[in-house]
């Protein structure tokens, strides 16, 4: 990949109100292979049962519901906010499957088109050795521990493609 390209890369990460399929996404968050991170608190839409809140998830993120009520933007300016930042862009997620049905979920309730698309992390480690991700991934816990929130958790995932693209 060419200097150029890398400033087109970048990485995302969700956090949920739970794991269940009716689960929905509590904070966005994401960067570029440089500068500064990005995430905002999501205030639940009407359409989101408070029932799909699972005390256990809430444990693991620390963010409470009256959190997002009080600090979070609506479904529709972060659906924006994200096809502002990441439209045209390489985007990576370390968890494609999940993060997918959050952003389905949020976009869906924001009642817009997403205009990025979200691509597995694990590929950039296609073909590597696996003493190599074993020695990447150990360091980037080192530098960019992940904690469950977004934007910990993004830098995590540049810290691990800077290192795997050395």
């Amino acid at each position: 990949m060419s200097v150029s390209q890398l400033k087109d890369v970048a990485f995302i990460d969700l956090e949920a109100s739970g794991l269940s399929a009716r689960s929905w996404p509590i904070e966005v968050g994401w960067c570029f292979t440089s500068g500064a991170p990005k995430a905002m608190l999501i205030r639940p839409d009407a359409s989101w049962s408070v029932d799909d809140w699972d005390d256990d998830a809430e444990a693991l993120h620390g963010v409470s519901h009256d959190t997002l009520q009080s600090e979070g933007l609506s479904p529709g300016e972060v659906c924006e906010k994200l096809n502002a930042a990441l439209a045209g862009k390489v985007v990576f997620s370390d968890a494609p499957d999940w993060d997918g049905f959050w952003l389905y979920r949020l976009f869906q309730a924001a009642k817009t088109r997403q205009r990025f698309v979200v691509s597995d992390f694990s590929s950039i480690f296609h073909g590597a050795a696996p003493e190599m991700v074993d020695r990447c991934i150990a360091e980037a816990d080192r530098v960019a521990p992940r904690l469950h929130r977004a934007i910990p958790d993004v830098l995590h995932m540049r810290s691990l493609y800077q290192l795997a693209i050395v």
